[in-house]
């Protein structure tokens, strides 16, 4: 994106791509989302139920593809589908998946990525990746193991996927890929020219991955990788995410306090219930 005028540089254009199934409280993260962001932006929610309740008018509706069953490789066949979408009605320089039960807590994200974006032009990911929000290292032992089995003597159930998964992680070991590393996928972030590379190379378009017990998070990485890109950390004690895979990594207060941008998940924080989580950010996002 070209500099402003005077030289300050223009707000990076978003797309926000956010799958959406029945038990999901998808106004309330919407409401989030269109708070905490600003134009040039667009939100794609990729509908995997068909019974959505009536949403703000600049958001798209993508029905989600049929015969992707699922959190693994079905939606990544859904994710997928709804950067496509996202890609052809805005020229991002960030794209920002994002699940439903995860939220936005303050505004800056897509300059706070494209400013990490821009110290390596090979890194094409950010998310909750090596480092948790406590300091943690992750481990991919997980990801890794599926990915063995699949790309194995027991993936042979399925030829055209154990041969793509081959073919897929052979690109990406020779760009320095990992078996199984990945950013977590309540919330991550792709370079725009990423996402299109992406669905230039025809990455975001492999319906053989739809049966994949892989996650989705683990297939982004994956492909991310064999497109020669690197992922990198924006998850850590000192970053704009939070998160953990099931409820949230610390009280709502705190992520407050801390000034963390984006948070998953809302479902639960020890005795605290989804509602009262997110009436708690709601108050914030509406008293700020």
């Amino acid at each position: 994106m070209a500099p402003a005028e005077g030289g300050a540089r223009a707000a990076p254009a978003l797309a926000v791509v956010l799958p959406a199934g029945p038990r999901d409280d998808l106004l309330d993260t919407l409401e989030s989302v269109l708070a905490y962001t600003e134009a040039p932006r667009c939100v794609v929610v990729v509908d995997d139920h068909g019974d959505l309740p009536p949403l703000p008018p600049e958001v798209r509706i993508l029905p989600a593809p049929g015969g992707a069953p699922g959190n693994r490789g079905g939606l990544f066949v859904k994710v997928a589908a709804g950067i496509r979408t996202a890609l052809a009605l805005l020229d991002a320089d960030v794209v920002l998946r994002l699940d439903a039960d995860a939220l936005l807590l303050g505004g800056g994200l897509a300059r706070a990525a494209m400013a990490r974006f821009d110290q390596d032009e090979r890194l094409g990911l950010l998310g909750s990746y090596r480092i948790g929000p406590d300091g943690t290292r992750r481990s991919f032992a997980d990801a890794a193991a599926l990915l063995g089995r699949e790309r194995g003597l027991r993936g042979l159930g399925d030829p055209e996927r154990r041969r793509l998964l081959r073919a897929l992680r052979a690109a990406a070991r020779a760009h320095g890929y990992v078996d199984g590393e990945h950013a977590l996928g309540g919330a991550y972030l792709l370079r725009g020219t990423t996402a299109r590379a992406l669905a230039g190379g025809g990455y975001l378009d492999l319906p053989a991955l739809r049966a994949s017990r892989l996650g989705e998070d683990h297939l982004m990485g994956l492909v991310a990788c064999a497109a020669g890109y690197r992922l990198g950390d924006f998850g850590g004690p000192d970053d704009p995410l939070a998160l953990r895979w099931q409820g949230l990594p610390a009280p709502p207060e705190s992520l407050l306090a801390r000034g963390k941008l984006v948070t998953h998940s809302v479902r639960a924080f020890g005795t605290l219930g989804e509602g009262e989580i997110r009436a708690v950010f709601a108050r914030h996002r509406i008293g700020r």
